[in-house]
């Protein structure tokens, strides 16, 4: 079964506009403030830039998000609000991955508070 939004051909479009202005990958990943590994995967379609990412790529480049997410108009086969649906369930999973990652996080921090208040009394 296709993706809603394919991650290859998202990649591939970003991809393009990089080669038709003759940017390197690291110039790119620099802007973007990602590693070159990570702007390499977006752009292999091994994963999906972040909503941070799509906007910088739209705003460096001149480009829609429609665009960059979709090519250009008539190359949709899906309904737009089944795509949106599943993208905003895609960023749930990323956020609560997040915001467990951050809660291990403070409690490594409290730990680490906890040890030192220890040992300086």
């Amino acid at each position: 079964m296709q993706e809603i939004l394919s991650k290859k051909d998202i990649g591939e479009r970003i991809k393009d506009l990089r080669l038709k202005n003759g940017l390197s990958q690291s110039f790119i990943a620099e802007i973007l403030n990602l590693s070159r590994s990570n702007y390499s995967q977006i752009e292999l379609g091994n994963q999906y830039p972040s909503f941070h990412t799509l906007h910088s790529i739209a705003r460096y480049y001149s480009k829609s998000y429609e665009w960059l997410l979709h090519g250009p108009e008539g190359t949709q086969t899906e309904e737009p609000t089944r795509r949106v649906d599943l993208l905003i369930k895609d960023l749930e999973v990323t956020l609560k991955g997040f915001s467990s990652s951050l809660a291990k996080l403070e409690q490594e921090l409290i730990q680490i508070k906890n040890k030192r208040t220890e040992h300086s009394t």
